[in-house]
């Protein structure tokens, strides 16, 4: 037996057989077995006549009766706080849209954003490699006849080409 379930106690077990007793809820052979024992038991019989009474006193109790403003006020407040639940719920839902659409957004400009600097980054650097490479390229026709290497150090020591100059980049 688990904690959760403890063993029924003798009392609880004969109180759960006279109350089914007394409700007309058992069969004829289990009905007859109570009835002998109360013959035989005055304990038993004496629990019984105790829950007897104890039936007795909950038909004398009165009942009231609502009334229909009481209805109406009821219903009422169930209609305001049905009509509550479904505003906050329709609140929940559209907060939950916008956070995903602001979500979406957000990741669909730190993507652009991203791919626009590593894009600029990558072309920046071979722009500033032509840009250096520059006074190179403008005279590469003349530089391929020239068949001594000798004369280029000659015309560079002369200071014939055009000085390097730094972007900043």
């Amino acid at each position: 037996m688990t904690q959760d379930n403890p063993p029924l106690t003798e009392d609880r077990a004969i109180d759960e057989e006279l109350v089914a007793y007394l409700d007309g809820e058992l069969d004829a052979e289990t009905e007859a077995r109570i009835v002998r024992r109360l013959a035989d038991d005055p304990r038993y019989n004496q629990r019984l006549i105790q829950l007897q009474r104890a039936w007795d006193l909950l038909d004398t109790l009165q009942q009231t009766e609502s009334d229909d403003d009481f209805v109406h006020s009821t219903v009422a407040m169930v209609a305001v706080q049905a009509e509550q639940d479904a505003k906050t719920q329709k609140v929940r839902i559209v907060r939950r849209r916008n956070l995903m659409w602001l979500a979406i957004s957000g990741v669909v400009l730190l993507s652009a954003t991203l791919g626009y600097l590593v894009i600029q980054r990558r072309l920046s650097r071979e722009d500033r490699e032509l840009v250096r490479d520059l006074p190179v390229i403008e005279h590469v026709d003349e530089y391929r006849t020239i068949e001594n290497l000798d004369f280029l150090k000659q015309l560079a020591q002369e200071n014939l080409f055009p000085a390097e100059t730094d972007d900043g980049t």
